[in-house]
């Protein structure tokens, strides 16, 4: 675990500096300071590490390479993760992105006294890791590391909105509950139960915080925070297909998969292979199926469109308690499993490496690039989540590209929002946003135009998720000028154009619809 490298009296102090009446985020040379969405990852480097970036055109990226540090209080262990930092030839600018996850970037963003970044200095001068596929990794400069070490967030992508975040981590935190799992049973807070991977030592820790009023443990009060859109992103289902054999999730009797039948997979229910097959007499194969862990954006999005949508009514929980089942790994007597792996790139390689396994990741077209050759997507409900029909690409193997690779995928149904599981990629920022926060916004919103699409422009997106009340906030859908507000992942889909109608006639607005 990584070192604290500031004090809690110190950050205290910090604290009162900052609500005296700085505008925190202004450090020179540090343009972007992220943590958040493991999903998001690679989108924003791409568009950092870019000519007309103002970020510049030289990368470091390490697994598990730094830490956020949430100052609240020592008990609170540091939320280690991946990380990439872009850049410029001058070594006087730079920008950085932490991949912890939705809920836990927020977690840190939120917090206050803020939550710095935390590089250990024996990365100094060590070689990069190039996580990211298209891009060549320099060695991490002294200089830069001076400049970023220490620094506190001022972004924090994520895949839900602020409301809904805090909504599941309250839901981490609280007491188990069996009946309705409003409740998942990683408390008592305020700092919560490392929750575990099965796959390695990775492992995240819920803390209680709060997106308005007074931090729950400092006590002191919360800044107005903003919402921006990115874009639309698609959840991926997707097996391995190393097995070939009659019954094998590698065979062409997987392909589909109804949404009702993989909330049935998620939750335990079904166990075996060929109860995901529409067809009869295949033999009996236990299936391995990976969860995300609760705190994460992906996890949410999955949850609240696929097992605990109004209709289907469970959860990716069902049957978990965390008291025996932490890490998630139980065994079936069909020979499945269920087990839980901790971020995207964890997701993607054990599924990779994992006979007749099932997962679950948000696309991108780096994300998959390392077991093209051992895994496919599937449609759901008949709906392709990259191309507008599955014969556009029979195989359902990931495509795949040397950037620029404009065109690759179109999501026309997440672009009509008939493909079930998708949610809109945003970043939390104080209000109003740090003007370099906002120019990697749109350089990430041109590049997946231009050179790799990782998701749906915003401009292209026809419809939208109706917004409900969540965590105290009123719902706003934010179709007619007005902010967004609110909890909207799961939200019921209708188009802006129908959402703008409406309101229109009856001057309200198509509000606390539920998927």
């Amino acid at each position: 675990m990584t070192k604290r490298t500031t004090k809690f009296v110190t950050a205290l102090t910090l604290a009162v500096l900052v609500f005296a009446g700085l505008n925190c985020f202004a450090l020179t040379g540090v343009l972007v300071n992220a943590a958040g969405s493991t999903g998001a990852f690679n989108a924003f480097a791409l568009a950092a590490d870019n000519a007309t970036s103002e970020c510049g055109t030289h990368i470091w990226t390490k697994k598990s390479g730094a830490s956020g540090i949430d100052n609240r209080n020592p008990s609170i262990p540091a939320n280690t993760a991946n990380i990439w930092i872009v850049w410029n030839t001058k070594q006087n600018t730079v920008c950085s992105y932490l991949a912890v996850d939705s809920v836990i970037g927020q977690q840190l963003f939120f917090a206050v006294p803020h939550s710095t970044l935390s590089i250990p200095s024996a990365e100094i001068g060590v070689a990069g890791d190039n996580l990211v596929a298209t891009l060549t990794d320099e060695p991490l400069p002294a200089a830069i590391y001076a400049l970023l070490n220490g620094q506190q967030f001022n972004a924090a992508p994520s895949d839900i909105r602020p409301e809904d975040a805090l909504f599941e981590a309250n839901r981490v935190l609280a007491p188990l509950d069996t009946v309705h799992y409003n409740g998942l049973g990683y408390g008592p807070g305020p700092i919560g139960t490392t929750i575990k991977s099965s796959q390695s030592a990775k492992a995240v820790t819920p803390v209680a915080y709060a997106i308005t009023g007074n931090d729950p443990i400092s006590q002191l009060p919360v800044a107005a925070y903003k919402t921006t859109n990115v874009g639309a992103q698609a959840i991926i289902f997707f097996v391995n297909t190393t097995d070939s054999s009659a019954g094998g999730f590698g065979t062409s009797a997987f392909s589909n998969v109804s949404r009702f039948t993989l909330a049935a997979m998620l939750n335990g229910t079904f166990t075996r292979t060929r109860d995901m097959a529409n067809q009869t007499g295949l033999p009996s194969i236990g299936a391995h199926v990976f969860l995300r862990e609760p705190t994460s954006g992906t996890y949410t999005t999955t949850e609240f469109t696929i097992p605990r949508s109004v209709e289907i009514n469970s959860t990716q929980e069902l049957g978990v308690d965390p008291s025996v089942d932490n890490p998630l790994n139980i065994s079936y007597a069909s020979g499945g499993t269920r087990q839980r792996v901790v971020g995207s790139g964890e997701m993607v390689a054990t599924v990779g490496a994992t006979t007749d396994s099932l997962g679950y990741a948000f696309w991108s077209t780096t994300s998959f690039a390392n077991v093209v050759g051992t895994t496919k997507y599937l449609t759901v409900d008949g709906v392709d989540p990259l191309y507008a029909t599955v014969l556009q690409n029979p195989s359902q193997t990931f495509p795949t590209c040397t950037a620029p690779c404009s065109g690759l995928v179109t999501f026309p149904n997440i672009a009509n929002g008939s493909y079930p599981a998708w949610n809109v990629l945003r970043v939390v920022t104080v209000n109003p946003a740090p003007s370099a926060v906002t120019k990697l916004i749109t350089q990430a919103q041109s590049q997946v135009v231009n050179v790799t699409p990782d998701f749906l422009p915003l401009g292209s997106l026809q419809v939208f998720r109706s917004h409900y009340l969540q965590s105290g906030v009123s719902p706003a859908n934010g179709l007619t000028g007005g902010s967004e507000a609110g909890g909207d992942v799961g939200g019921a889909v209708f188009s802006i154009q129908g959402g703008q109608d409406y309101n229109a006639d009856t001057g309200h607005g198509l509000t606390n619809k539920k998927q």
